[in-house]
């Protein structure tokens, strides 16, 4: 994960108009379901909940938000936002940060409908990450889905309800100090990066779960990169002894663009790259640690 400035998207003409239309339509059906049940003498809540349900179906409705698949693609590159991965062969979704017809951790919740329609409640994901995977040959499940736990007892019910106020416990890609909070092994394991007992562990650990960020299929891609960082910061190492040699010099030079190409926020599995290398700026020697300075000084421009 790293962060996205989905600030930057380019929204397609008239697009917040179509959004708008959409919601106010969603609206009036939803007052009119219940207002029926009212008079009938049958559950509000369940009339209120099917008719957010049913409205959310309509596939002019949901091409609202798969109208923008496209651009947010491009701000990173069209990879997953969560994983980092962009996995050619999966389609991508338009996933609801704050689902929109129902909450997994509180099944009463009506979902944060209102958002629906909102750009910037929009994360594009892999399938892997958004839907519901079970691996049961390796042990893992996961898949956001209608996921959205919080901290505290607050949770936005209502649209006049102020959102922005819950704790969310889920990493956000487009929040720009959360995906610090996410770090890898050499194993391509996903950790997080705090100590235990605080709550940006917990976020960070609950993150990896529901976003199925510890999927096999991505951990041996990590495992990969892990390799390749490693013996890519060996070669450099080897050849910075003979760089007065122009030719060598060249070579050195074409492998630190390698390693600046890794770690690039649009690369895939950048921010594995960025943890793979920095885990690289001590390395052993006689048993005591001894600093790669020249690494480190690469590795603060990013």
């Amino acid at each position: 994960m790293r962060w996205v400035d989905i600030d930057k998207i380019e929204l397609p003409d008239e697009w917040e108009k179509r959004a708008e239309d959409a919601l106010n339509q969603l609206r009036q059906e939803i007052e009119d379901a219940a207002q029926a049940a009212q008079l009938a003498g049958e559950d509000i809540a369940a009339a209120r909940k099917t008719a957010i349900t049913e409205g959310l179906k309509k596939k002019s409705r949901q091409q609202v938000w798969r109208e923008l698949a496209k651009p947010l693609s491009i701000l990173r590159n069209g990879k997953c936002w969560y994983s980092e991965s962009k996995n050619p062969t999966s389609d991508k979704d338009v996933d609801h940060f704050r689902p929109k017809n129902r909450v997994a951790e509180d099944p009463d919740h009506e979902g944060y409908w209102w958002l629906a329609f909102q750009w910037n409640n929009y994360r594009y994901s892999c399938q892997w990450c958004n839907q519901r995977r079970v691996d049961n040959a390796n042990g893992t499940q996961g898949g956001k889905l209608d996921h959205f736990p919080v901290a505290g007892s607050f949770r936005a019910r209502l649209e006049r309800d102020n959102w922005k106020q819950e704790e969310v416990e889920l990493l956000d890609p487009i929040d720009p100090d959360d995906w610090k909070l996410l770090t890898f092994l050499p194993n391509g394991q996903p950790t997080p990066a705090k100590k235990k007992g605080t709550r940006e562990h917990n976020r960070a650990a609950t993150s990896i779960l529901v976003y199925h960020l510890h999927c096999r299929e991505l951990v041996v891609e990590r495992k990969t990169l892990a390799s390749t960082i490693r013996k890519l910061i060996e070669n450099m190492e080897m050849l910075r002894s003979k760089i007065t040699d122009l030719q060598i010099k060249e070579v050195y030079k074409n492998q630190q663009k390698d390693l600046l190409r890794a770690i690039d926020d649009n690369s895939e599995y950048s921010a594995a790259a960025l943890a793979y290398a920095r885990a690289e700026i001590y390395k052993m020697e006689c048993g005591l640690p001894v600093k790669r300075q020249w690494l480190e000084d690469i590795l603060n421009l990013k």
